[in-house]
């Protein structure tokens, strides 16, 4: 069996893409998503009269006209994960004045854009031979699952216990540690453990377990993040080099050393793909590079026989 897992998407519709195609590229049974598939940011394409029209993308300020520049624009923004919204002047400082229309907007645009990707699975892997699995993570809202819910190919992990076939057994965990941006699903460390007990429990053979967490184990090789001062900016070495430091779980950390699972699965920190060992657990962060429209992904080989293969990080 050949299981390809990626995470982190972001919104990007570059990777979305890509994903879609991993398992005729791969030749992979399985694909998976371990969360964090929506996007961050808004970009505004403001319509000023006269046929004037700007957009600030990517640190730089974009001044248009032509319809098709517009269009290739937009294609550019959906591609870093970002959505692309159309406004005139006056839409547009009625949204700087009002936070709570402007989140409800970002919402809209979430969801519609979690649904398009749901078509859109359904209709590239309907008759392919393959599982296609997603969780969200800890940035994506509460309705994200929803969406997922009504595809008739993707099959949402979060929190349950799925039979892969050939003894092995999978469970999905969208939440994180609690992190400086109070995200959606940031819980505490005694609630993650909970979770992940609870879900453990109801393994058959943690041999041949594969805990796909989205968030890794603190302080495991995979979960280095720039440490951050109280406004959220970098810190800074002496060279200018921003400063590491461990930001995962200690429940995760617990679990795996309790559990000792075949394979740890893992996302959440972009900087730190790689894969390392706890114990006789195989733990892996393939990393993320969504903005610049690239999948970073694992392929791993799982054996009925000899358990795990082997696990090869590789970028599409």
């Amino acid at each position: 069996m050949r299981i390809y897992y990626t995470s982190d998407l972001h919104g990007s519709e570059k990777c979305w893409r890509k994903f879609l195609s991993a398992p005729k590229y791969y030749n992979a049974d399985v694909v998976m998503i371990g969360g964090d598939i929506t996007g961050k940011f808004i970009v505004p394409i403001i319509h000023f009269p006269k046929g004037r029209v700007e957009a600030n993308f990517m640190g730089r300020k974009r001044k248009l006209k032509k319809e098709k520049d517009i269009e290739i624009l937009k294609g550019q923004i959906a591609n870093t994960g970002q959505y692309a919204i159309d406004v005139t002047e006056e839409e547009y400082e009625v949204y700087q004045n009002d936070p709570a229309r402007l989140d409800e907007l970002f919402r809209e645009l979430i969801l519609e854009r979690v649904a398009k990707w749901t078509e859109m699975a359904d209709d590239r892997l309907r008759g392919q031979n393959v599982r296609c699995f997603i969780s969200a993570g800890n940035d994506d809202i509460m309705e994200v699952d929803e969406i997922l819910e009504k595809s008739e190919i993707i099959e949402v992990h979060d929190g349950r216990i799925i039979d892969l076939g050939e003894g092995f057994e999978l469970f999905g965990l969208s939440n994180a540690n609690i992190t400086p941006w109070d995200c959606p699903r940031d819980i505490s460390e005694e609630e993650l453990t909970i979770k992940i007990d609870n879900l453990a429990k109801q393994i058959n053979n943690l041999e041949r377990a594969i805990f796909d967490i989205h968030v890794p184990p603190y302080d495991s090789g995979l979960d280095g993040a720039p440490e951050l001062s109280e406004d959220l900016s970098m810190t800074l070495d002496p060279t200018g080099t921003p400063k590491m430091i461990p930001v995962g779980s200690k429940a995760v950390s617990d679990a795996i050393q309790k559990y000792q699972p075949l394979i740890g699965l893992h996302g959440h920190i972009h900087e730190s793909a790689g894969i390392q060992k706890i114990g006789r657990t195989t733990i892996v962060n393939p990393g993320s590079e969504y903005a610049e429209g690239l999948l970073r992904g694992a392929v791993i080989d799982l054996d009925e026989k000899e358990g795990l293969l082997n696990v090869n990080l590789v970028t599409g």
